[in-house]
């Protein structure tokens, strides 16, 4: 057997075990969590920060969900930078449906090549309240995710808190693929790192955070231009001497992939985003695909024994530790959709890749170049404002 073929073994057998310690680290997470939301703490009053950019996929289902919180104060601020947005009809269409909520559109533009940090910049003359709350216009909860969200901040040393997400793939093939993507890779990653290292970033889909930490850190301003926003809130949050919460909550989020090639854009530009912020652990986790390197064994060894050996024994190191996890989770639909993860985690292995082979991404229309230190570039702009939302709606519907 070649020295080669004795490596990638090993990398196999390295990957297989990680397998196991995903699984490790997501029951110790779950045993060591305590209640969401915890009884008894005090629920201050909060403002709901919801950035929209065109009509989206179910966004009109998507926002209402944040009508039915059961909170006693709260006021949503939704923000466009376009009054020509289609989201303004949405946004209306709500206001009538509730009156009773406290809802409130601002429309403005501000600089920023980060267009949601932009709105976001406008949107905070609107808000009221201390406790602000952060959300994607894609993200879908319960009525008990505010107290969820923000509960923990009763004590005073927290000033974050940031949730898990599930990936709801409702529009055939390419968003169930994407969907898996997060369920598969993303979630078990999360709970792995956070066992192994600080937590001291958030995730864009949920994140509840303190008025004054946000003041500390200079306001949303600072991070305008950069890729990453959601993952620099957290890390400068931490910085300044607050602690931050990964909850045992989950919030969903319906994605709007209707073509592979979507599916390839939005990842790419994630594996760019976590290359930008974390390069040492982006480039480290290449060990941790099995599914990879129980395929280059087979390989390697020219098909002998040794090497299929490895193949099944990583498949079944991921299959079986991912089934145990997404129980854990909860998450039943994406059990069911487990025979699809040897072809998505071969995929997965040409986006690690593709994370190194440049540094643009698509984002909204707009062609971007990310910049070593994470700031963002614009290349280029879309022809129409919202004509890529307004056609994805259509092919959705067909």
């Amino acid at each position: 057997m070649s020295p080669l073929a004795i490596v990638i073994l090993g990398c196999a057998a390295v990957a297989s075990g990680y397998q196991l310690f995903q699984l490790f680290a997501a029951w110790l997470f779950f045993r060591r969590a305590r209640p969401v939301p915890e009884p008894g703490a005090p629920l201050p009053p909060v403002t709901l920060l919801k950035p929209l950019k065109g009509p989206g996929l179910d966004l009109y289902a998507n926002l209402a969900s944040f009508c039915h919180q059961d909170y006693p104060t709260y006021q949503i601020v939704f923000g466009v930078e376009d009054p020509r947005d289609p989201a303004v009809t949405v946004v209306q269409q709500l206001k009538r449906d509730y009156p009773d909520r406290d809802i409130v559109l601002s429309v403005a533009s501000t600089p920023g090549a980060n267009r949601k940090v932009a709105n976001l910049r406008h949107m905070m003359r609107q808000a009221r309240y201390g406790v602000l709350v952060m959300s994607d216009s894609d993200i879908r909860v319960r009525p008990d995710y505010l107290r969820a969200m923000v509960s923990p901040l009763a004590d005073p040393s927290i000033g974050l808190t940031t949730c898990l997400y599930r990936g709801a793939g409702r529009f055939g093939l390419p968003s169930v693929f994407e969907s898996l993507f997060i369920n598969t890779d993303f979630t078990p990653m999360v709970l792995a790192a956070q066992l192994v290292q600080r937590f001291e970033y958030a995730f864009g889909a949920s994140i509840a955070f303190r008025r004054e930490a946000l003041d500390r850190i200079g306001g949303f301003g600072p991070l305008a231009d950069y890729l990453a926003d959601d993952y620099l809130l957290g890390n400068r949050i931490a910085k300044a001497g607050y602690r931050l919460v990964l909850l045992p909550y989950m919030v969903e989020t319906v994605l709007d992939s209707v073509s592979l090639r979507d599916v390839w854009r939005h990842l790419v530009r994630w594996a760019r985003t976590y290359r930008v912020t974390q390069p040492v652990g982006w480039f480290a986790s290449v060990i941790t695909q099995a599914t990879l390197w129980g395929t280059l064994a087979v390989v390697a060894t020219h098909g002998a024994g040794a090497g299929w050996i490895a193949l099944l024994i990583a498949l079944a190191a991921r299959l079986g530790s991912l089934a145990l996890v997404l129980r854990l989770l909860d998450e039943r639909d994406t059990i069911r959709q487990l025979w699809l993860v040897p072809l998505k985690d071969l995929v997965h292995s040409a986006i690690w890749a593709a994370a190194f082979l440049g540094r643009h991404v698509n984002w909204s229309g707009q062609l971007l170049r990310v910049e070593r230190d994470g700031r963002m570039v614009p290349v280029s702009v879309g022809p129409e404002p919202f004509a890529e939302e307004i056609e994805t709606l259509r092919a959705a519907g067909s």
